[in-house]
């Protein structure tokens, strides 16, 4: 939920920015001439860019166990106020490169971007032997809702591959504000995987583990469409937004394999794959991008344009989370598709660019 307000905060200081057509001083003897996109200040062919990420991921319905916070039935009060544990948010380095080619008709103009971001978040929650109260929340055939465990632990990876292309028209006003419509497609093919584990000790030599692997593949194309806008509030410094929606098609295949260990400290383990599922279908996944911060703008030597921008980015794909669940019910094996949740990228973008 917090990702989504900050997103809501990000579009709408983006749309604000937008309305400020006003140029507070004389845009037309600008020396630094800020804007990359308009022929004033950017008359050359291409437009090279690269951008360092640091971004968090946010993945809703990924919580898997419980510390207190239960009574012992419903007459007992808790005894304290419990935790939920999922895997922590921390932000994880990535990288973005560009190519912007200017049609010289009109302020046309052709790009492709593409990122990538890899990222891996883990949390891990243990007690000491016979103590109560850590519990898991996703049923497995080795441990049920109430079963008392002595560790659990939660592990997210992502491999984010990412390629935009399109056109794009750029709409000068004043030398200060500048809109640029954008229409294209999107292509990823991404990874997520998160590992669970269970681990239950009957004694210190005597440990029993399950391990849940839920694994997302997603290959998918569609259209794209946005608008970028500059708004040069002085010399050589601007102030900078996007807004981009995609619809993003393809085939999600989704996998769990269950890995049950039984005396895992003893010399003769038993080790059973009790669960095994593949579900595949097809799906429409909405993105949402947004981008709001301030860029320098420089001209060096009088033969090339270049510029720093440093803002924040917002990226959410709707409903590529989903997991196979095992119902915890009086049928072990009846099995549930989902929950739906939402991937959520966040954080800082820096970028260095050149026009030549």
């Amino acid at each position: 939920m917090s990702s989504l307000k900050s997103s809501l905060i990000v579009a709408l200081i983006t749309l604000f920015g937008t309305a400020f057509t006003e140029c507070p001083y004389d845009c037309s003897i600008d020396p630094c001439r800020p804007d990359p996109h308009c022929i004033e200040f950017c008359n050359r062919d291409y437009q090279l860019y690269g951008d360092f990420l640091w971004w968090q991921i946010s993945a809703d319905d990924h919580e898997f166990a419980r510390l207190g916070g239960v009574g012992t039935d419903a007459t007992s009060d808790a005894s304290e106020q419990g935790c939920i544990f999922e895997p922590k948010c921390h932000f994880e380095p990535g990288f973005r490169v560009g190519l912007l080619f200017n049609l010289c008709n009109c302020d046309w103009d052709v790009f492709g971007q593409y990122t990538y971001l890899y990222t891996n978040v883990s949390t891990q929650s243990e007690v000491g032997l016979g103590v109560i109260g850590l519990q898991p929340l996703i049923y497995t055939q080795a441990y049920g809702g109430g079963t008392d465990l002595t560790l659990a632990r939660g592990e997210l990876q992502t491999h984010y591959n990412v390629f935009d292309f399109g056109f794009g028209k750029t709409f000068c006003y004043d030398y200060c504000f500048d809109l640029r419509p954008h229409l294209g497609i999107k292509a990823t093919w991404q990874e997520l995987k998160y590992d669970v584990t269970y681990q239950e000790s009957e004694s210190t030599s005597v440990i029993s583990q399950s391990v849940q692997k839920f694994t997302t593949k997603f290959d998918g194309v569609g259209l794209r469409g946005g608008f970028d806008s500059t708004w040069n509030f002085s010399h050589c410094f601007s102030i900078v937004g996007g807004v981009a929606f995609s619809a993003v098609y393809s085939e999600i295949c989704l996998f769990r394999e269950d890995i049950f260990t039984d005396d895992i400290t003893e010399g003769n383990p038993n080790i059973a794959t009790n669960v095994d599922l593949k579900k595949e279908n097809c799906v429409v996944i909405p993105v949402l991008e947004l981008l709001f911060g301030v860029r320098f703008n420089q001209q060096l030597c009088g033969c090339y344009d270049v510029y720093a921008f440093a803002g924040w980015e917002n990226q959410i794909w709707f409903d590529l989370n989903r997991n196979i669940y095992i119902q915890n019910g009086t049928n072990d094996d009846n099995i549930l598709y989902g929950p739906h949740g939402n991937i959520v990228y966040q954080g800082l973008t820096a970028r260095l660019g050149i026009c030549f």
